[in-house]
């Protein structure tokens, strides 16, 4: 898995930028569709949400000059195809998939 997957490590400038005291899952949230309605949640409680039934607020798509390099993925480990919005993240999806993972979650 170290031969497929670089870690970035973004320095002490970025880190040191957010605030992470003990009540960051609380007052951080998460964005996502359920039933054809945006909802979200607290962080803290994203373990109760039902993630098989949702889609994601975003659709993956692109367009001439862009700085980004979105698309899909396909998953022979999931038999799906997975958005991605960077070459990072494309990246990560292909290592996933060799190590065979069951899901990958939107």
């Amino acid at each position: 898995m170290d031969e497929l997957v670089s870690v970035y490590e973004a320095g002490d400038g970025v880190r040191s930028r957010l605030v992470l005291e003990s009540s960051w899952p609380r007052r951080w949230s998460a964005t996502w569709q359920l039933n054809g309605d945006e909802v979200a949640w607290p962080v803290r409680d994203l373990s109760a949400v039902p993630i098989l039934s949702s889609q994601p607020v975003r659709r993956f798509t692109w367009r001439a000059k862009q700085r980004h390099r979105p698309g899909l993925q396909l998953l022979v480990s999931t038999g799906r195809h997975h958005g991605f919005e960077s070459l990072e993240e494309a990246r990560l999806l292909l290592a996933l998939d060799f190590v065979r993972v069951a899901e990958v979650f939107p």
